[in-house]
């Protein structure tokens, strides 16, 4: 399916590690683009890169789908993103996630599934841990919670571009660390809440920009599971726990930034 490298030709890594660095820029546009629509976070719409790779996405899924759905959903993101406003672009945000935590579509992983502020922490803890383990410290510029989505999705284009270094410079062995720390991460973390966070933002976005995104989100999820073969519990709409988030400390809380992680 495009995700193993042993035996491979030059010209069977270099493709591969294409695919690998293409799918790596989808999730730093979602990731981008879930944070506050400043020039800085949303440039990347506009950038080479995206210009560069997101042309190619379809030949990543092409032995498991034609892409054409995730196709569309990324030219819709890109024109209504071309023709926005970004006054207004800021204005549709906050209505949809709110000043304070959002209890209809909240950005944090653990306000889904959560019952108890200990199993809030855990979770924490656990999300944490994935990105120590890959010698990643918290940065000290724009604060935000590790479950927060744009930290994850970040943190996602990361161990791809990680991937596709090592399959170029060190080898299938090195590679494999990387493409087994994403399954895990979507069995455990990204897939069991984001589909599901997505559809309750596409619904309080209603049309536009961010209407266009969650379809993206969701198709762009959909076909990562299935070429990863990832298969876990999907959280429902009344696993959202508004209240989990009651008496935790802000240490625990704020333990990753959502702009960029500091590599040890």
């Amino acid at each position: 399916m495009g995700v193993e490298s042993a035996g491979f030709s030059d010209q069977q890594v270099a493709s591969t590690a294409a695919n690998l660095l293409t799918r790596s820029v989808m999730y730093q546009i979602l990731s981008a683009c879930f944070l506050y629509p400043e020039e800085k976070n949303l440039s990347i719409l506009k950038s080479s890169d995206f210009q560069e790779h997101t042309k190619d996405l379809m030949l990543c899924y092409a032995d498991i789908d034609d892409g054409a759905a995730v196709q569309s959903c990324l030219n819709e993101v890109r024109e209504l993103y071309g023709n926005a406003n970004p006054e207004d672009l800021q204005k549709i945000y906050s209505r949809i996630v709110g000043h304070t935590m959002s209890k209809e579509c909240p950005l944090y992983e653990t306000q889904f599934g959560a019952a108890h502020v200990y199993q809030q922490v855990h979770e924490l803890g656990d999300i944490q841990g994935f990105y120590k383990a890959f010698g990643l410290d918290l940065s000290e510029i724009e604060k935000e919670r590790c479950d927060h989505i744009s930290v994850e999705l970040e943190f996602m284009h990361f161990l791809l571009y990680k991937q596709a270094y090592a399959l170029e410079n060190h080898g299938d062995e090195k590679a494999q660390i990387c493409l087994e720390a994403q399954k895990k991460f979507l069995k455990e973390h990204i897939g069991k809440w984001m589909p599901l966070f997505a559809v309750l933002f596409g619904r309080k976005a209603g049309e536009g920009f961010y209407c266009a995104l969650s379809a993206l989100t969701k198709e762009f999820l959909r076909l990562e599971m299935k070429l990863l073969d990832i298969k876990t519990e999907l959280y429902k709409e009344s696993d959202l726990n508004q209240e989990a988030v009651a008496g935790v400390s802000d240490e625990c809380l704020s333990c990753a930034s959502s702009e960029d992680f500091n590599e040890e």
